[in-house]
């Protein structure tokens, strides 16, 4: 890589980790997710309105830090409530302060990467600007994502990763892949917080999964990450 392209990108990664630190120093208020920022919609099969939170857990960071692992062993039988739903896709990809800026950061904010929720309801797009996940196929895709590691066809959900290469700047995708890994990282720490397990995976059945979320042909599917209540 030319000095001229590295020194570009590190001064692009810097602008947006002290913009991260500066919402969280912040602690904007009036987020979609904030309560009473906006009546909650009415929820159906291919509309769920993600229930408002507030954001004073009293979990610190090192705790979860220290809790954060990979977990492989889900039980089949029990579930996420909307309340942890919320929180969980909230930190991997939600709106964190009045501008519309987010909790991961992104290269010139282009967000060329898009959460989705695979429930048990079928597969949901997460609309960060009104904080709801809108449906896109009534499909159950959890057992069938993972291309190996049975115990991952059994998470309560599975959160896929799709970039979007028309919005990621100058067409790089290790910019995005860059996004994807600070998602990935920020759902982990929610879940050890939330006392749920985790598990980020490559090994994935691509092409099918791709085909049954109806993904365009500027849309890639990069990853998955499972998550949900373990076997006790």
């Amino acid at each position: 890589m030319e000095r001229r392209g590295f020194f570009g990108k590190a001064l692009a990664a810097g602008v947006g980790l002290v913009a991260l630190a500066r919402g969280i120093k912040a602690r904007a208020k009036g987020l979609p997710s904030d309560p009473g920022s906006s009546p909650a919609g009415a929820s159906g099969p291919d509309l769920i309105a993600l229930p408002a939170f507030n954001k004073d857990s009293s979990y610190t960071l090192d705790q979860a830090m220290l809790e954060r692992k990979t977990s492989r062993d889900y039980d089949p039988d029990r579930t996420l409530s909307l309340d942890q739903v919320s929180r969980l896709i909230w930190a991997a990809n939600g709106v964190n302060r009045p501008d519309g800026h987010r909790t991961t950061p992104s290269a010139v904010a282009r967000y060329p990467v898009d959460v989705y929720a695979a429930l048990p309801e079928g597969i949901y797009l997460y609309e960060t600007k009104k904080h709801e996940l809108v449906r896109v196929s009534s499909e159950d895709v959890r057992s069938k994502t993972p291309a190996v590691q049975p115990g991952l066809r059994r998470a309560a959900m599975t959160v896929l990763y799709v970039e979007n290469k028309g919005k990621i700047p100058g067409g790089e995708t290790g910019w995005a892949d860059l996004e994807i890994g600070c998602m990935v990282q920020n759902l982990y720490l929610e879940a050890a917080a939330l006392g749920l397990g985790s598990c980020v995976f490559a090994l994935v059945k691509y092409d099918k999964v791709t085909e049954l979320m109806g993904l365009k042909s500027n849309q890639v599917l990069r990853i998955a990450q499972a998550v949900g209540p373990l076997k006790k």
